[in-house]
Protein backbone atom coordinates (compact mmCIF):
# COMPACT_ATOMS: atom_id res chain seq x y z
CA UNK A 1 0.00 0.00 0.00
CA UNK A 2 1.28 3.58 -0.70
CA UNK A 3 0.46 6.79 0.78
CA UNK A 4 -2.28 7.36 -1.40
CA UNK A 5 -4.42 4.53 -0.57
CA UNK A 6 -3.97 5.08 3.07
CA UNK A 7 -5.21 8.51 2.76
CA UNK A 8 -8.18 7.13 0.90
CA UNK A 9 -8.88 4.68 3.20
CA UNK A 10 -8.73 6.85 6.06
CA UNK A 11 -10.85 9.30 4.44
CA UNK A 12 -13.47 6.57 3.35
CA UNK A 13 -13.08 5.34 7.47
CA UNK A 14 -13.82 9.33 8.68
CA UNK A 15 -16.71 10.30 6.22
CA UNK A 16 -18.35 6.70 7.37
CA UNK A 17 -17.90 7.52 10.66
CA UNK A 18 -19.41 10.91 10.31
CA UNK A 19 -22.17 9.66 8.39
CA UNK A 20 -23.16 7.01 11.05
CA UNK A 21 -22.99 9.54 13.82
CA UNK A 22 -24.98 11.87 12.66
CA UNK A 23 -28.06 9.58 11.57
CA UNK A 24 -27.19 8.71 15.31
CA UNK A 25 -27.63 11.52 16.70
CA UNK A 26 -30.28 13.72 14.16
CA UNK A 27 -32.19 10.85 12.33
CA UNK A 28 -32.47 8.45 15.01
CA UNK A 29 -36.16 8.94 17.15
CA UNK A 30 -34.19 7.95 20.23
CA UNK A 31 -36.94 8.01 22.57
CA UNK A 32 -35.77 8.24 25.84
CA UNK A 33 -37.24 6.25 28.21
CA UNK A 34 -39.84 8.32 30.48
CA UNK A 35 -38.09 9.29 33.83
CA UNK A 36 -39.74 6.20 36.54
CA UNK A 37 -42.25 7.09 38.69
CA UNK A 38 -44.52 5.47 40.67
CA UNK A 39 -47.25 5.85 38.43
CA UNK A 40 -44.84 4.22 35.72
CA UNK A 41 -43.90 1.68 37.47
CA UNK A 42 -47.16 0.72 38.84
CA UNK A 43 -48.53 1.02 35.33
CA UNK A 44 -45.80 -1.53 34.03
CA UNK A 45 -45.93 -3.55 36.99
CA UNK A 46 -49.70 -3.99 36.60
CA UNK A 47 -49.17 -4.59 33.24
CA UNK A 48 -46.36 -7.52 33.69
CA UNK A 49 -49.64 -9.02 35.56
CA UNK A 50 -47.81 -8.18 39.21
CA UNK A 51 -49.88 -6.91 42.22
CA UNK A 52 -49.36 -3.55 43.66
CA UNK A 53 -49.85 -3.41 47.24
CA UNK A 54 -48.46 -0.43 50.09
CA UNK A 55 -46.89 -2.01 52.96
CA UNK A 56 -49.90 -1.12 55.17
CA UNK A 57 -51.87 -2.85 52.97
CA UNK A 58 -49.62 -5.83 53.01
CA UNK A 59 -49.39 -5.51 56.74
CA UNK A 60 -53.17 -6.00 56.72
CA UNK A 61 -53.13 -9.06 55.04
CA UNK A 62 -50.94 -10.48 56.62
CA UNK A 63 -52.50 -9.82 59.88
CA UNK A 64 -55.89 -10.92 58.62
CA UNK A 65 -53.75 -14.28 57.12
CA UNK A 66 -52.91 -14.49 61.08
CA UNK A 67 -56.32 -14.59 62.48
CA UNK A 68 -57.69 -16.40 60.24
CA UNK A 69 -55.26 -19.20 60.76
CA UNK A 70 -55.83 -18.60 65.07
CA UNK A 71 -59.50 -19.61 64.64
CA UNK A 72 -59.04 -22.22 62.77
CA UNK A 73 -56.59 -23.38 64.79
CA UNK A 74 -59.17 -23.00 68.05
CA UNK A 75 -62.08 -24.31 65.86
CA UNK A 76 -59.80 -27.27 65.32
CA UNK A 77 -59.30 -27.51 69.36
CA UNK A 78 -62.50 -26.04 70.66
CA UNK A 79 -63.95 -29.26 73.09
CA UNK A 80 -67.27 -27.70 71.99
CA UNK A 81 -66.96 -29.33 68.33
CA UNK A 82 -66.91 -32.75 68.33
CA UNK A 83 -64.00 -33.86 65.87
CA UNK A 84 -62.98 -37.46 64.07
CA UNK A 85 -59.44 -37.63 65.73
CA UNK A 86 -56.97 -39.86 63.36
CA UNK A 87 -55.42 -42.15 65.88
CA UNK A 88 -54.42 -44.68 63.03
CA UNK A 89 -50.57 -45.72 63.94
CA UNK A 90 -48.86 -46.11 60.38
CA UNK A 91 -47.38 -50.00 60.44
CA UNK A 92 -45.48 -51.55 57.61
CA UNK A 93 -43.72 -54.22 57.02
CA UNK A 94 -40.61 -53.27 55.87
CA UNK A 95 -39.25 -56.41 53.69
CA UNK A 96 -34.70 -55.30 53.21
CA UNK A 97 -33.86 -57.46 50.02
CA UNK A 98 -30.18 -57.90 49.03
CA UNK A 99 -28.42 -54.62 47.53
CA UNK A 100 -30.49 -52.37 49.52
CA UNK A 101 -29.01 -48.95 50.89
CA UNK A 102 -29.69 -46.99 54.18
CA UNK A 103 -30.76 -44.60 51.93
CA UNK A 104 -33.26 -46.49 50.01
CA UNK A 105 -34.68 -48.04 52.94
CA UNK A 106 -35.04 -44.15 54.52
CA UNK A 107 -36.97 -43.24 51.74
CA UNK A 108 -39.57 -46.41 51.75
CA UNK A 109 -39.91 -45.55 55.53
CA UNK A 110 -40.76 -41.83 54.74
CA UNK A 111 -43.47 -43.15 52.08
CA UNK A 112 -44.87 -45.55 53.95
CA UNK A 113 -45.12 -42.24 56.69
CA UNK A 114 -42.97 -44.28 59.83
CA UNK A 115 -40.48 -41.68 59.96
CA UNK A 116 -40.95 -37.98 59.00
CA UNK A 117 -37.39 -37.19 57.64
CA UNK A 118 -35.59 -39.81 55.20
CA UNK A 119 -32.58 -37.78 55.14
CA UNK A 120 -32.79 -36.96 59.22
CA UNK A 121 -33.29 -40.89 59.74
CA UNK A 122 -29.96 -42.14 56.94
CA UNK A 123 -28.02 -39.28 58.70
CA UNK A 124 -28.32 -41.22 62.11
CA UNK A 125 -27.99 -44.47 60.66
CA UNK A 126 -25.00 -42.94 59.29
CA UNK A 127 -23.38 -41.22 62.62
CA UNK A 128 -24.35 -43.86 65.01
CA UNK A 129 -22.74 -47.06 62.82
CA UNK A 130 -26.19 -48.71 62.05
CA UNK A 131 -25.79 -48.10 58.39
CA UNK A 132 -23.30 -50.98 57.73
CA UNK A 133 -25.02 -53.57 60.12
CA UNK A 134 -28.54 -53.95 58.51
CA UNK A 135 -29.74 -57.12 58.18
CA UNK A 136 -31.35 -58.84 55.62
CA UNK A 137 -35.42 -59.89 56.46
CA UNK A 138 -38.92 -59.02 57.29
CA UNK A 139 -39.62 -56.15 59.50
CA UNK A 140 -42.66 -54.84 61.85
CA UNK A 141 -42.27 -50.88 61.90
CA UNK A 142 -45.01 -48.41 63.75
CA UNK A 143 -45.14 -44.69 63.36
CA UNK A 144 -44.41 -44.23 67.15
CA UNK A 145 -40.92 -45.90 66.95
CA UNK A 146 -37.84 -43.67 67.34
CA UNK A 147 -34.86 -43.71 64.88
CA UNK A 148 -32.86 -45.73 67.89
CA UNK A 149 -35.92 -48.29 67.95
CA UNK A 150 -36.00 -48.60 64.11
CA UNK A 151 -32.27 -49.03 63.69
CA UNK A 152 -31.95 -51.53 66.53
CA UNK A 153 -34.78 -54.14 64.85
CA UNK A 154 -33.26 -53.49 61.45
CA UNK A 155 -29.83 -54.27 62.29
CA UNK A 156 -30.93 -56.72 64.79
CA UNK A 157 -28.74 -55.61 67.42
Amino acid sequence: MNKRNTRAFALGILVAVCIIGSYYYYVLDRATPDELNIVNAKDLLADQGYIILTKEKYQNMEEAIKEKNKEAKATQQDPATPQKEEDTIHAYKLEIAAGMVSHEIASLLEQKKIIDDANEFETYLEENGYSKRIQLGKFELTAGMSYKQIAKIITKS
